[in-house]
């Protein structure tokens, strides 16, 4: 990719370039992005202070023309430029997952406190069923006991 930068003006109002120029291509025409990295190479800004407007391809030549504005700083891109719509879902797409995983995470770590402080309590649970069975077999025992001494005293 080629690209003929043909002209610029300054535009001190609104803290940046207009940069309009041609640019050569071999494949298919080459997207904003790929013409914002290549023009923030050509002209040493950092990509994030570009914003691509119009990329307009000539029919059946691979040619296209396009219209750039380079800002000062990314500051003065944000408060002057709307977003793009695209953008701003794919944002916000990404920080409702961020936010899912966030909230999975928690409920697992609740989870596994929850599981941590039943499990003593289960184990807690048989130790006792086995002290009421070790206290009832005695008292069977006693009943026992008594009930032969009855049958013992009937038999006198």
């Amino acid at each position: 990719m080629k690209i003929e930068i043909t002209e610029k003006k300054d535009n001190p109002l609104l803290a940046r370039q207009e940069v309009k120029g041609t640019l050569t291509f071999n494949t298919a025409t080459p997207s904003n992005d790929e013409l914002q990295k290549n023009l923030a190479k050509q002209l040493n800004v950092d990509k994030e202070c570009i914003r691509m407007k119009k990329i307009g391809t000539h029919y059946g030549v691979s040619k296209a023309d396009f219209l750039a504005f380079v800002y000062n700083s990314k500051e003065e891109l944000e408060k002057i430029e709307p977003a793009p719509k695209k953008w701003v879902e794919k944002q916000e797409k990404k920080q409702e997952a961020a936010k899912k995983k966030t909230e999975e995470a928690a409920k697992a770590k609740k989870e596994a406190k929850v599981a941590k402080e039943e499990a003593p309590k289960e184990e807690a649970k048989p130790k006792e069923k086995k002290e009421e069975a070790k206290e009832e077999k005695p008292v069977e025992t006693k009943k026992e006991v008594s009930k032969s001494e009855e049958k013992k005293q009937g038999a006198e």
